[in-house]
């Protein structure tokens, strides 16, 4: 991160492990750091090559992404996607964690989760946001290369997270709503798009729009989306064979669907299924 400009940390501590892993790491934090500054402080990012989060903990920020204005309050969570400029400022004092990250998998990645510009979200349930940054920092700090693959899975359930938890922030149409139940309750069904926009009680355009205004893609690429999330559940709860999880998934084609995997995940199901991301969530509910 730039070097502030007006005030010094009252609080700092930074996580980070390079151990010769940045050039091959899949999703790699650079560093992790938590800071607290007691008076006005303002610091500025220019053309970073990585992917930046701002988790507020405590106080108010402002910030500006490529002319676009966001206003945090503790527990919000800004993620800065690449930008050519981003300035930050707060008037008084506040408490944030900082999470710098790259990877050979992060293109891919944001690209799946439709993450192509900065986002503000405000996860329903902060702590957990929280406790997942804190178990990527003591990874981390073990510095031990059976690590290596824990941090790749956490950082990939950080960003499934938030995915989701962007998605259900704000307040949709109700005819978006809609659309949103019917592919999620059915993602192996081919639905055309007339017959979602029929159901949904909206024009196809009309659905398209919605679509892209509040979910940042198509119609289609939510269901894709909703696809890739089940597939990954399988991949890692069940012993289904790449072809059936295929089919369960709506691909009757299994070379289309390992493609389609590849081109979001960076890796084949097989390799997915093998990789010590794909081990990492207890709970099942892996990029839910």
């Amino acid at each position: 991160m730039a070097a502030p400009t007006r005030s010094k940390p009252f609080f700092h501590k930074t996580s980070s492990w390079d151990a010769g892993t940045l050039q091959t790491a899949q999703l790699w934090p650079l560093e992790i750091t938590t800071a607290e500054y007691r008076g006005p402080h303002r610091w500025e990012l220019s053309n970073p090559p990585y992917l930046a989060m701002e988790f507020l903990l405590r106080g108010e920020l402002a910030a500006d992404i490529d002319g676009e204005k966001f206003r945090l309050g503790p527990g919000d969570l800004l993620m800065i996607c690449r930008p050519r400029f981003a300035v930050l400022n707060s008037r008084r004092g506040f408490l944030k964690r900082a999470f710098l990250l790259q990877g050979t998998l992060l293109d891919a990645v944001l690209s799946g989760f439709s993450l192509y510009r900065s986002k503000l979200i405000r996860p329903c349930d902060p702590e957990a946001v929280d406790r997942l940054i804190n178990s990527i920092s003591a990874a981390l700090e073990k510095k031990a290369p059976e690590s290596i693959s824990t941090v790749n899975g956490k950082v990939f359930e950080l960003i499934s997270t938030l995915s989701a938890e962007g998605a259900r922030n704000g307040s949709y149409p109700e005819s978006l709503n809609r659309a949103i139940r019917a592919i999620e309750t059915r993602p192996g069904e081919d639905l055309p798009l007339s017959r979602l926009a029929a159901a949904s009680g909206c024009s196809v355009s009309t659905l398209q729009r919605e679509f892209r205004n509040c979910c940042d893609t198509t119609a289609v690429g939510y269901r894709q989306q909703v696809r890739m999330r089940l597939a990954r559940q399988l991949l890692r709860n069940s012993e289904l064979s790449i072809k059936e999880i295929a089919e369960r998934t709506g691909y009757f084609d299994q070379a289309h669907f390992s493609r389609e995997f590849k081109k979001m995940h960076g890796l084949s199901p097989q390799k997915w299924r093998s990789s010590g991301i794909n081990t990492v969530s207890a709970d099942g509910n892996w990029g839910s």
